[in-house]
């Protein structure tokens, strides 16, 4: 079980081409996070193509201290429910301290709401992806 969450970390879009993301901060010191999986497909001219989200999941994040710095690992990892994925972004709210975590819990909401589905603010379709050619 999840302690309530204390502070919000980020709530952002992934780089992956649009997974979705709310990290937090436990009320027991820990970080978690509320991750959507993007679904997606290469259209037929090479487009990325989004599709809308996997079932959410929630996991533990922790630092592991390297010699040169840190990483970051995931453990702990649990599906959760569209329905239990809303109440956690309703729990954050309280916590919002800048308008880009707000847009993007909006997103995030929209996305429960509708099971996965994208929403109409984030494009379906991206460019071709460009390929570097070597000098002939």
């Amino acid at each position: 079980m999840l302690p309530p969450i204390s502070a919000i970390v980020s709530i952002e879009m992934i780089r992956d081409g649009g997974s979705l993301e709310a990290s937090f901060v436990g009320t027991n010191g820990s970080k978690y996070c509320l991750h959507y999986t993007l679904i997606s497909e290469n259209g037929n001219s090479g487009e990325f193509v989004r599709l809308g989200y996997e079932k959410p999941v929630v996991f533990e994040r922790l630092e592991v201290r390297q010699e040169n710095g840190f990483e970051w690992h995931s453990i702990g990892e649990i599906q959760v429910s569209w329905a239990h994925a809303k109440i956690l972004l309703h729990q954050l709210r309280n916590h919002l301290c800048n308008d880009d975590d707000a847009k993007w819990l909006d997103v995030m909401e929209e996305v429960a709401n509708t099971d996965g589905q994208l929403p109409e603010s984030i494009p379906r379709v991206l460019g071709q992806a460009r390929h570097l050619l070597r000098d002939a």
